[in-house]
């Protein structure tokens, strides 16, 4: 209390309020981070995954005929790999995302955007492949097939990751789908067998760039 007459002097409660507060945002700020850097920490092993995935599948589809006479990989064995290349990052995808997430309790809201989000994935693939079976019952020829599935599954695959970006508001999501829809675009234009390695170039080489800044952007 001041006395009358007497120059006013600072009330020790405000500052206590002002450190307080402070104190407080600095917490909230504090578990931001650590949730943010918890959902991150399997990021660099997933685009790692994928950009193994890319670069070694699409760039032995290359070899299949891109390469000859001085090299050439068997198609069976081309296509067997490049397979098992994916489905085992869609694996390491899915262990990975579930162990991140793990310990941490979403809104309702998040997780139905999230189960939606993911399940998109599952039904553009699904829908790519049935349209892409009717067009060869249709008389696609097999030259064309080699343009049309791996475009359409990395235009999918761009598409999705830029609108993945816009849900959460994450730019460097927004700047790989951007990145991979381009190369979607690009490579056809080489036509086969060179268009799979645009692919494995562009689109592998992106992946593990952004493995290799996402492990650096954790480690600060």
């Amino acid at each position: 209390m001041n006395i009358p007459g007497t120059p006013d002097l600072p009330d020790p409660a405000d500052d206590d309020a002002t450190h307080d507060a402070a104190a407080m945002l600095d917490l909230v700020r504090s578990q931001q981070d650590r949730v943010t850097r918890q959902l991150a920490a399997e990021v660099p092993l997933i685009l790692l995954a994928w950009g193994i995935a890319w670069f070694v599948g699409f760039g032995l589809l290359w070899l299949i005929d891109g390469a000859k006479p001085a090299a050439s990989v068997p198609l069976p064995l081309a296509v067997t790999v490049f397979i098992v290349l994916m489905a085992g990052a869609l694996v390491a995808t899915a262990i990975l995302g579930i162990r991140s997430g793990r310990g941490i309790r979403a809104s309702a809201g998040a997780a139905f955007t999230g189960a939606v989000y993911g399940w998109s994935w599952t039904i553009a693939f699904i829908a790519m492949f049935v349209f892409g079976t009717a067009l060869v019952r249709n008389g696609m020829p097999p030259e064309v097939a080699n343009i049309y599935y791996p475009t359409a599954s990395t235009l999918l695959v761009g598409l999705l990751y830029f609108v993945g970006g816009g849900i959460w508001h994450a730019k460097p999501l927004l700047w790989l789908g951007g990145w991979i829809m381009v190369v979607a675009l690009v490579a056809p234009f080489f036509g086969y067998p060179t268009h799979y390695l645009v692919f494995s170039i562009a689109g592998g080489g992106v992946f593990l760039v952004g493995a290799l800044v996402a492990w650096l952007w954790i480690r600060r």
